[in-house]
């Protein structure tokens, strides 16, 4: 029933956060009811670059009391968009393009450097606290399309993705191609290690599990990402179920983590599950399960609020700083779990294996929050491409750090109470031997 309920709950908040998803093609309504209520009514942000990037657009009329388009750069924007006067923040636009047709498209000035635009629509009326004055005058509703165009290589405006997406396409389709080729060559000795149930079984379904989630998640961007590059629009459903299953992901790694930081499998066991149910009553454990339902509370939270739903944009929104505030916590609970149980331990073998066990797990604990904090070196456009395949690529080096050290003829094989028998041998240059 449990498990029932908690898929209502997600499958309503997937139909909730889809009703607020925009794409670079983007549908809505202009309405000066709104425009009047935020002094311009907000529609869009987009990276242009080159010589001829562009927006074209398609209305279903083309209204009254001179509707127009006015474009600020990001700079600018910041200050305008906490403007109390109305008339001061739409002068503060860096031009305005004005809507006399139901099509027509705009060429965008040319930087030497990528700009981050945004986008606001206002209307005469928008400024004025008196009108529109009924009947003579009717407020706009109306109907738009927008496409944001970059030029591609030979300079025509038919690139969908922005300067802060470009790059990230040809990433997941090679990401997804390398766990495709390690799913071939590892998978069947993989299986056939977790079918016997014998050394290391428990860790290695989560550590398993944990990258599986990831591979589909890598999947669906890469099956969102090339619609997108065709229309502008994508697969959002299937970016936003690619962010949960990375939800699951963190949270599989977070529990496993912790169990062995806090000593499963390297104590005297008489069961395989009989020292986990002890962990389960440690209040580290009971700890890392309520901060593991916040990061998936805040994840929810994150994506109510930033629309464009980009998997890594901590520092967009508050819910992205609290998420990666919340890592670092994370990370000091394991290390004074591990420091714990390390200080009981005389054996040096048991030492050493923890000293590699540590170094996988603090690169996957601090990547994101020291990546977020490295990405202000760079300009506004290269953060989120930075802190997603930055991320992206140190987890997936923890993960396989962890199966050599879990997996082949290693410290872990060897001070593991379990390992009654030789676990899951991988070829020679990978399973290598190492302590360090």
């Amino acid at each position: 029933m449990a498990i029932a309920d908690f898929l209502w709950v997600f499958i309503w908040c997937i139909n909730h956060l889809m009703l607020h998803i925009e794409a670079k093609t983007v549908h809505g309504i202009f309405s000066t009811a709104v425009s009047k209520r935020d002094k311009g009514q907000y529609i869009t942000t987009f990276c242009f670059h080159g010589d001829t990037p562009e927006i074209r657009y398609k209305l279903n009329t083309s209204g009254q009391g001179f509707p127009k388009l006015l474009f600020y750069l990001d700079e600018t924007w910041q200050e305008a968009k906490d403007q109390t006067d109305c008339t001061r923040k739409t002068e503060n636009a860096k031009f305005g393009h004005e809507i006399t047709h139901k099509t027509g498209n705009q060429t965008i000035s040319h930087f030497v450097r990528p700009k981050i635009w945004h986008i606001v629509y206002t209307d005469s009326y928008t400024c004025s606290e008196s009108r529109p004055l009924t009947p003579l005058e009717q407020p706009n509703i109306i109907e738009y399309e927008l496409k944001l165009l970059n030029p591609d290589s030979i300079g025509n405006p038919t690139n969908h993705f922005s300067d802060e997406e470009i790059g990230l396409l040809g990433f997941y389709q090679l990401l997804t191609l390398l766990y495709f080729i390690l799913a071939c060559i590892y998978t069947p000795k993989l299986l056939q290690t977790l079918s016997k149930q014998r050394s290391m079984y428990l860790v290695t379904r989560l550590l398993t599990g944990a990258m599986g989630l990831q591979a589909m998640g890598a999947l669906m961007m890469t099956f969102h990402l090339h619609n997108y590059s065709k229309d502008g629009i994508g697969m959002p459903g299937l970016q936003l179920l690619a962010e949960f299953l990375d939800v699951l992901s963190q949270f599989t790694m977070l529990y496993m983590l912790l169990s062995l930081s806090l000593g499963w499998t390297l104590g005297v066991v008489t069961s395989k599950t009989s020292h986990l149910d002890a962990l389960k009553k440690r209040p580290a454990v009971q700890v890392v399960g309520v901060l593991g339902l916040l990061q998936g509370l805040l994840f929810l939270w994150e994506q109510y609020e930033d629309r464009d739903h980009t998997m890594y944009h901590a520092h967009r929104s508050i819910a992205g700083v609290v998420l990666v505030l919340l890592r670092i916590l994370l990370a000091a609970l394991f290390a004074g779990n591990l420091y714990s149980t390390v200080s009981t331990e005389r054996s040096t073998l048991k030492r050493q294996f923890y000293s590699s066990f540590a170094k996988s797990c603090m690169l996957w604990f601090l990547c994101y929050p020291v990546l977020v904090i490295a990405s202000w070196v760079f300009a506004t456009y290269l953060r989120y491409k930075f802190i997603t395949m930055g991320v992206v690529f140190c987890q997936s080096v923890a993960v396989i750090m962890l199966y050599r050290l879990f997996l082949a003829r290693s410290l872990y094989w060897e001070v593991s109470a379990l390992s009654s028998s030789l676990p899951l041998r991988m070829d020679k240059n990978f399973g290598i031997k190492l302590y360090s």
